[in-house]
């Protein structure tokens, strides 16, 4: 699968697992929608600034690891975007 298609299905399924079960505390909902938006202005106008995508990354990866014990399946998730984004080259 494309690394862009794996993306846009993983942030689909990230967005249906939030819809389900124990809800994220306000700030990681925050910074979840905040990096979500910045994840598709980084594809939408290919953005070139790597600070831009580090800091994505590094977002989606302390979030990936504060959810681990109370959602895993979230974390699974947020994994497989950062993944998809590493391949993206982002």
């Amino acid at each position: 699968m494309a690394p862009r298609k794996q993306l846009e299905e993983s942030i689909a399924h990230l967005r249906e697992e939030l819809a389900e079960g124990e809800p994220l505390t306000s700030e990681d909902l925050a910074l979840l929608d905040q990096t979500l938006s910045d994840v598709a202005t980084l594809l939408d106008e290919d953005q070139e600034d790597p600070s831009f995508s580090d800091s994505i990354y590094d977002e989606l990866q302390g979030l990936a690891e504060r959810m681990e014990k109370g959602r895993p399946t979230l974390s699974v998730v947020v994994g497989r975007i950062v993944d998809a984004l590493s391949q993206l080259g982002i």
